[in-house]
């Protein structure tokens, strides 16, 4: 999708695209390779043996490149675990740009919709909630564990207010 994004302080508006990344793709892996991502993120992406079956978000500004949120997600069957049992996406890393105002609504917002087509229960985090305070704010509660949380029952929410806040405009 397309959006609109601002930067903060000034409320300047800048159009960012969402991308999906692929290990496969030799260019991807470049990019990457050159990006000032975080190392961590990095080195899941550029390891051909690691996280071979989660996706990586981009959400980067259409005139810059600059990267404004950056994301690992995985899919997962728990059996066992109380309530967060059943099929979860877990969000394995998350990365924001400072510089811009809410840089997490927009790529949240694609991740619920996957994790609404592929009927998941929850949408988890597997970093601490002190790694990622500003997840309160897209309606994910802390659990017992140290970490976010959706529910289902609030998915829709967090996506109709990313597609208004950021004027989301899907491509296909």
């Amino acid at each position: 999708f397309n959006c609109i994004v601002k930067r903060k302080g000034t409320n300047e508006k800048a159009n960012a695209t969402l991308y999906l990344y692929k290990k496969q793709n030799p260019n991807d892996m470049e990019e990457i390779a050159n990006s000032n991502l975080p190392i961590q993120i990095k080195s899941n992406f550029l390891n051909l043996y690691y996280a071979n079956n989660s996706r990586f978000y981009a959400l980067k500004t259409d005139n810059s490149g600059e990267f404004v949120s950056f994301a690992q997600v995985s899919k997962h069957f728990i059996q066992d675990e109380g309530k967060y049992k059943g099929t979860i996406s877990t969000i394995e890393e998350f990365n924001t740009n400072k510089e811009f105002i809410d840089p997490e609504l927009p790529l949240l917002s694609q991740i619920t919709k996957d994790a609404i087509n592929s009927e998941d229960n929850f949408i988890i985090t597997s970093f601490r909630t002190d790694e990622a305070p500003y997840f309160k704010s897209a309606s994910f509660s802390k659990t017992k564990y140290d970490n976010w949380a959706l529910p289902e029952k609030r998915y829709t929410n967090l996506i109709d207010r990313a597609e208004k806040r950021n004027q989301i405009e899907y491509l296909c």
